[in-house]
C-alpha cells in the first residue's frame, strides 16, 4: 500500500531536519517536490586492490525502504493476530478435559474464556481514563516489541536508520499512538476469543458433557444469584439460558442431569463468550481504528512540514496560469527562480530602528544597530523560546553572521519563527573585504539565503548587512 501525501510530507520533513536528505529547491507543485523520495539513494561499495576506487552503487529510495517496513509491520500483525487465534483454540479443550467422567465445570469454563480478557478490558479502561488528551504516551510493551523485531528484520532487507526512524516517526506519533496500541490488542483479543468461542461450539457438537458447578465460598442462593446475573442478556435476546431447576440439579453431588439442561448451559456458555468477549472485543477493535484513523487526520503538523508546505504553495502561486495574460513581474520571477541567482537586496537604513534578533551571534553587537528600538541575542534555547513565544507589533528583522555557516538547528529555528513572526525578515551578515576571507564568506552567504528559503522566509524578505571592518 503506497504511502499518502501526508505520510511522504512527514518523513521528508524529519530527513529534512535530521539528515542532509533535501527536497528540490525548484518544484512545480508539493507532489513534484515529494517525488524526491523515489529517486535511488547511493553508498559506497567495498573497494578491492590497493588502488581500487570506491565505487557508489544505488540502492532503494527512501519511499520503497518506507513502503517496505509498512509491508514488515503489517506482516508481523496479522502473524501476532494468527498467534493469538492459535492460543484460542488450544485453550479450550484443556478446559473440557477437567474430568475425566464427563463432567464440566461451567465457570471454569467461563474464567478460561472471559476472566483475563475481562482483566485486561479493565486495565484498558483505566489506562485510557488516566491518559486522556496526553499525547506524549509511550508506545507500550506490544508495540515496542513489534517495532524492535521489524527493525531487526529490516537490518537484513538493506534498510537504513535514517528511513526507519522516518517511517516509525509517521507511524507511531504520539498524537494517535494509544488509538494505534488499543486496536491492536483488541484485535488480538477478538481473534483469540473468536478461536475460543469455534472450538468451543465444536466440542460440544461432537461430545456429550454434563455442565457442573461446585462452590466452597458462596451458599446456594447466592451461586443462583450469580448466574441470572449472567444469563440476564442471553436471556433479554431469547437465548435459553438454564433455570432455577436447572442450576439446582447441576451441582457436582447431582447424579442424573436431562437434555434440556445440558442444552440450556450449553448455550449460556456459547452467548456468554459470543456477548461478553468476542462482540465487545469487536466493536473496541472497530472503534479504536476509526479513532486512529480520525486522529492521524488531524495529525498537527510541526513547523518543518509547515515551511515546507508553504515554500512549494508560494512557488506554485507565483508560476503562470493562464499564457494569454501573463504580466512578468521581478517578484514573481524571482520566488521561482533557484536560490543561486537571486540577489540579496540591500537593507533599508529605517530597518535598522526596527526590533532585532541577533541569531547565533558571537561577536560584538554592530554599531549602525544602536539605534535600534530592541535588540535581543538568541543563542541558547531559552532566549529563542522567548523569542517564539513573544508577541511584536513592528518588524521584525533575524541577524545572521555570514562567516558561519548554517546547520540543522539553523534551519528549524527558522522555520519556527516563520510560523511564529510571518512577516519576520532574515538580514545576512557580510564583510566588505575582497580577500580570500570575502570569498568564503560569500559561500556561507549563500547557504543562509538557502536556508532562509527553505525556511518559508520571501525572497523579498531577504537582505544583505554589509559593515567596513
Amino acid at each position: 500500500m503506497a504511502l499518502s501525501t501526508r505520510g511522504k510530507l512527514s518523513i521528508a520533513a524529519w530527513l529534512e531536519s535530521h539528515t542532509d536528505f533535501r527536497l528540490p529547491s525548484r518544484a512545480a507543485n508539493l507532489e513534484g517536490a515529494l517525488s524526491k523520495l523515489d529517486d535511488p539513494q547511493t553508498k559506497s561499495a567495498r573497494p578491492f586492490g590497493k588502488n581500487a576506487q570506491a565505487e557508489t552503487k544505488p540502492t532503494k529510495s527512501y519511499l520503497a525502504q518506507c513502503e517496505q517496513l509498512q509491508r514488515y509491520f503489517k506482516l508481523g500483525l496479522y502473524f501476532l493476530f494468527a498467534v493469538t487465534f492459535l492460543l484460542g483454540l488450544l485453550a479450550v479443550p484443556p478446559a473440557f478435559a477437567v474430568s475425566s467422567s464427563g463432567k464440566v465445570n461451567i465457570f471454569w469454563l467461563l474464567i478460561v474464556m472471559l476472566g483475563f480478557h475481562g482483566l485486561n478490558l479493565i486495565i484498558w479502561l483505566i489506562g485510557m481514563l488516566a491518559l486522556g488528551n496526553n499525547t506524549r504516551q509511550s508506545k507500550g510493551v506490544l508495540l515496542t516489541s513489534l517495532i524492535f523485531i521489524n527493525n531487526k528484520v529490516s537490518k537484513h532487507s538493506n534498510i537504513n536508520t535514517d528511513a526507519s526512524s522516518a517511517f516509525w516517526h509517521w507511524q507511531c506519533p504520539a498524537h494517535s499512538n494509544k488509538w494505534l496500541l488499543s486496536s491492536i490488542s483488541h484485535i488480538a483479543w477478538f481473534s483469540y476469543l473468536l478461536a475460543g468461542f469455534l472450538m468451543t461450539l465444536l466440542l460440544l457438537l461432537t461430545n456429550q458433557v454434563n455442565f457442573v458447578w461446585e462452590t466452597t465460598l458462596l451458599g446456594d442462593q447466592q451461586f443462583l444469584w450469580i448466574t441470572q446475573q449472567l444469563s440476564a442478556l442471553p436471556h433479554w435476546l431469547g437465548i435459553s439460558v438454564p433455570n432455577q431447576l436447572d442450576i439446582l440439579a447441576s451441582r457436582v453431588d447431582m447424579v442424573s442431569q436431562t437434555a434440556s439442561t445440558r442444552q440450556h448451559w450449553a448455550t449460556l456458555l456459547l452467548a456468554s463468550i459470543m456477548l461478553y468477549g468476542v462482540l465487545p472485543r469487536l466493536l473496541l477493535s472497530i472503534l479504536s481504528i476509526i479513532m486512529y484513523r480520525i486522529k492521524r487526520l488531524t495529525l498537527p503538523k510541526n513547523s518543518q512540514e509547515q515551511a515546507i508546505e508553504r515554500r512549494y504553495k508560494e512557488q506554485s502561486e507565483a508560476r503562470v496560469v493562464d499564457k494569454e495574460r501573463v504580466v512578468t513581474s521581478p517578484a514573481s520571477v524571482n520566488k521561482a527562480t533557484h536560490s543561486e541567482n537571486l540577489v540579496i537586496q540591500t537593507l533599508d537604513a529605517h530597518a535598522l530602528g526596527q526590533i532585532w534578533g541577533l541569531f547565533e551571534w558571537s561577536q560584538a553587537i554592530p554599531e549602525s544597530l544602536y539605534g535600534a528600538e530592541e535588540q535581543m541575542v538568541l543563542n541558547d534555547a531559552t532566549q529563542q523560546q522567548a523569542f517564539l513565544q513573544a508577541t511584536y507589533h513592528k518588524p521584525l528583522y533575524l541577524l545572521v553572521d555570514g562567516t558561519h555557516s548554517p546547520d540543522r538547528g539553523s534551519r528549524r529555528f527558522l522555520s519556527q519563527a516563520v510560523s511564529a513572526h510571518p512577516n519576520v525578515s532574515l538580514v545576512i551578515r557580510k564583510h566588505t573585504d575582497e580577500g580570500d576571507e570575502g570569498k568564503s564568506t560569500s559561500l556561507f552567504v549563500d547557504a543562509w539565503l538557502r536556508t532562509g528559503l527553505e525556511a518559508g522566509i520571501h525572497p523579498d524578505s531577504i537582505f544583505r548587512f554589509a559593515e567596513e571592518e
